[in-house]
C-alpha cells in the first residue's frame, strides 16, 4: 500500500508517500503522525542555517 500525500508550505510544495503493508495496523492517527513527522524534518533540511566559525574558532573546536 503507498500513500502518497502533499503540503502546501511556506517554501513551497512537500511531496512524498509512506509505504506500508497492505495488512498494517496502523491507525488514520497514526498515519497521520507519520506525514507530520516528515514535513517536520523536511521543513527543518529547508530552513537549516550553518553557523559560521571563524579560523580561530574552527581551529578551538578541532584542534589544529
Amino acid at each position: 500500500m503507498k500513500i502518497n500525500f502533499t503540503f502546501e508550505t511556506e517554501f513551497g510544495l512537500f511531496s512524498d508517500a509512506i509505504t506500508l503493508e497492505d495488512d498494517h495496523t496502523y491507525t488514520s492517527d497514526e498515519i497521520e503522525a507519520m506525514k507530520q513527522e516528515r514535513l517536520t524534518n523536511w521543513i527543518e533540511v529547508v530552513t537549516f542555517k550553518p553557523i559560521e566559525l571563524s579560523s580561530e574558532e574552527w581551529i578551538e573546536k578541532n584542534g589544529e
